[in-house]
């Protein structure tokens, strides 16, 4: 383990000072043990929320829901103000368990309500995770370099099982600089990755989905604009930094080419 291991789990988690965070972020570009083992964090946090959500499709025994029901609320007898890491999974769990016991009879949690809960911070929460973390590099920005774009292209769209093309965002001031393939919400997401005149990096994503969305949607997620639309079995998203006013016009642009 490298110096800096044991702060990298609080890094993937947000829980570091804003000088730390940046200490961090420093050494990653620098050091490719570190990045390895952030990545290696980043796969196992991926597959635990994987599993997490097979779980939730599980039946809610009866037993157990009657338990949860009569269960009287214990306040903490010394509470040091400091979540676990864990306290986030709790509660969803606890949420899960409240949509069963109200929503289907207090029995079993049917799959249109699991997936609904299990994917309540969405695919949106594990790209902008993804890209504070790319976001952040130079030399290690992308997985495959843009003059591999056919390759880019043929590799995602059979992975990610929805055709993955590359925009000319260039009429934005946008560069194409490569690809990086992505685990959200459990699947593979294409992530094609674009800098400005200012190397401020701007990514489009794509996962596959039977459900798209319909028209724009803008929203802030940890301090990344993002703009997401829905496409005839995808899903779509451009993420950048908060406060830039061109996101709109250039999911637009993209949209159209792709």
């Amino acid at each position: 383990m490298t110096q800096y291991g044991e702060k990298l789990s609080a890094f993937l988690d947000g829980e570091l000072a804003d000088d730390e965070a940046r200490e961090i972020e420093q050494a990653l570009e620098q050091d490719p043990t570190l990045q390895a083992e952030l990545e290696e964090l980043m796969e196992a946090d991926v597959l635990a929320k994987h599993e997490f959500a097979e779980m939730l499709d599980e039946p809610v025994p009866f037993e157990l829901a009657s338990a949860i029901r009569q269960a009287s609320v214990v306040e903490p007898a010394n509470d040091t103000g400091a979540p676990s890491r864990f306290a986030g999974w709790f509660a969803a769990t606890a949420a899960v368990v409240a949509l069963a016991m109200t929503g289907v009879g207090g029995y079993y949690v049917g799959s249109s309500q699991t997936t609904q809960v299990a994917g309540a911070p969405g695919w949106l929460d594990d790209i902008a995770d993804y890209h504070a973390v790319y976001a952040a590099q130079t030399r290690h920005l992308v997985e495959v370099p843009a003059a591999e774009a056919d390759h880019i292209e043929t590799w995602l769209t059979a992975t990610v099982g929805t055709d993955v093309r590359i925009p000319d965002l260039s009429s934005s001031g946008l560069t194409f600089e490569g690809a990086r393939l992505l685990v959200a919400a459990g699947k593979p997401v294409a992530q094609l990755i674009f800098t400005d005149a200012d190397q401020r990096v701007v990514a489009l994503c794509a996962i596959s989905t039977d459900t798209p969305r319909d028209g724009f949607a803008e929203q802030t997620i940890n301090s990344f604009q993002m703009v997401s639309w829905g496409g005839s079995n995808a899903n779509f998203v451009i993420v950048g930094d908060e406060g830039r006013g061109d996101l709109q016009d250039i999911a637009e642009d993209a949209a159209v080419q792709i």
